[in-house]
């Protein structure tokens, strides 16, 4: 008769809940992007780790567990650059355009301030974004003069006159 100890069983357990955890995480990040990207797109988790090797110049990274919301992105390499830039309070450094995916749509966040982390009103917290697109420019030039109102019904700036200023395109149909 087959035995196994308690070790070898809790061992067993742990090793097919982390792979379940991973598989998870991996959907989670695919659901971002158009499969056609997401398919062969690198995915990372948010500690940066590589939970599956991609063959395109795609990143995608999973739902974050502790943000209100399914915010899972699929991003180009640029980027890559302004979430590390962003973690660390720098200046992201980029000299080519950046697209993002957020098919599954974003956690409510402030229109103005990156590091708010509560609500800082109607007029500027953003609650239903729904599926959008993010585009990052190296010449922010590029943004004078567009509208940062994201109630307009089209694209719109977000952290305008910060480092992070990006273009946020709603895609939803709704």
């Amino acid at each position: 008769m087959f035995r196994t100890s308690a070790a070898a069983f809790a061992a067993l357990l742990l090793l097919t809940s982390t792979a379940m955890a991973q598989d998870k995480a991996i959907k989670s990040a695919m659901s971002a992007g158009p499969s056609s990207i997401s398919a062969d797109a690198t995915i990372l988790d948010w500690e940066m780790n590589v939970l599956r090797e991609g063959t395109n110049e795609w990143t995608c990274l999973p739902d974050r567990p502790d943000t209100e919301g399914a915010d899972p992105w699929c991003i180009t390499g640029p980027w890559l650059n302004f979430l590390d830039a962003y973690v660390n309070q720098t200046e992201p450094m980029y000299e080519e355009m950046g697209i993002a995916y957020m098919l599954a749509g974003d956690s409510p966040v402030s229109n103005s301030d990156p590091y708010a982390t509560g609500p800082t009103g109607p007029e500027d917290w953003v609650t239903d974004l729904g599926a959008h697109l993010m585009i990052i420019v190296p010449d922010k030039s590029v943004l004078e003069g567009m509208t940062t109102d994201h109630l307009n019904g089209g694209p719109w700036v977000m952290w305008a006159n910060t480092p992070y200023a990006h273009i946020m395109v709603p895609i939803d149909s709704r």
